[in-house]
């Protein structure tokens, strides 16, 4: 295992995790992480991918886990426990179109473990294990700002979205953001910042890959390196909930203050298959 990495400017360089860190928006996070100095670990569950950053970006520390398995998590978490760490970022995610496929079991399972329940075993352990630093530090560590000790989440905007007819994705993301408020909440005697992203459509691999290749007709669509930015400054300006882009929060806002039973029925006719 690493420890922290010295550095000439400070004592030490500050430490991040990011769990679904090896593509995708998780990826970006991690890079540019490391071009700010960060000590920077990733999980992820290919074993081809970590094999890729290891080839191209040696200095990331990487750990292969499957989220879906809860004693494979728990060992991953053993194997942390003890490695100083600033900041976490849970960017794991999985998802299903449920417009235009029955959900299976596999499928329900997946979704269920990464998007709600494997977060919630990696966000209990990541509080405990900072509060836990903190306890054995005589005073908080001296961070401000992009630096400061913080759990950050990436949600979805379809979590923004409160009807009956939504999707497990959707509802397991909502409960995400719930979560995180919570933690937000608890964390805040212990002077340690919660955040949680709600973006709008990314234009990852993996969305990509849902699409037939090409994403570019996904309404509002962003760059990755754009939803970084974004998610930076959310985390230096302390944000509790961020939800873009701006034009997505206003449709989610305006839809969100509609009579529920106008609401349903959009949502049901507009966006569910047909049942």
């Amino acid at each position: 295992m690493k420890t922290l990495v010295e550095d000439t400017t400070k004592n030490y360089a500050p430490h991040i995790i990011i769990v679904g860190g090896t593509s995708g928006l998780g990826l970006a996070l991690a890079l540019h992480h490391q071009t700010l100095g960060w000590q920077v670990s990733v999980v992820g569950s290919s074993a081809a991918k970590i094999a890729d950053i290891n080839s191209q970006h040696p200095a990331i520390v990487t750990y292969v886990c499957d989220l879906t398995e809860p004693n494979q998590t728990q060992t991953l978490l053993d194997n942390l426990s003890g490695i100083p760490f600033q900041r976490l970022i849970y960017s794991a995610g999985s998802y299903t179109n449920e417009r235009i496929h029955h959900l299976n079991q596999a499928d329900s399972d997946q979704m269920l473990a990464i998007n709600l329940q494997a977060f919630e075993q990696v966000f209990r352990w990541a509080s405990d294990q900072l509060k836990q630093q903190l306890k054995q530090s005589h005073q908080a560590l001296d961070l401000t700002g992009s630096d400061r000790t913080s759990l950050i989440c990436i949600a979805s905007i379809a979590g923004t979205m409160d009807y009956p007819y939504a999707s497990l994705y959707a509802k397991s993301k909502r409960a995400m953001i719930a979560t995180a408020s919570a933690y937000r909440a608890a964390l805040a005697p212990y002077n340690i910042q919660v955040n949680c992203i709600a973006s709008g459509y990314i234009n990852t691999q993996a969305l990509r890959d849902l699409n037939d290749g090409d994403a570019s007709h996904k309404p509002f669509i962003m760059s990755t390196q754009a939803a970084v930015v974004r998610i930076m400054q959310t985390i230096n300006d302390d944000v509790e909930l961020a939800i873009f882009p701006r034009s997505m929060r206003y449709i989610t806002s305006a839809l969100n203050h509609l009579p529920k039973p106008v609401l349903n029925w959009i949502l049901r006719s507009k966006l569910d298959k047909a049942r």
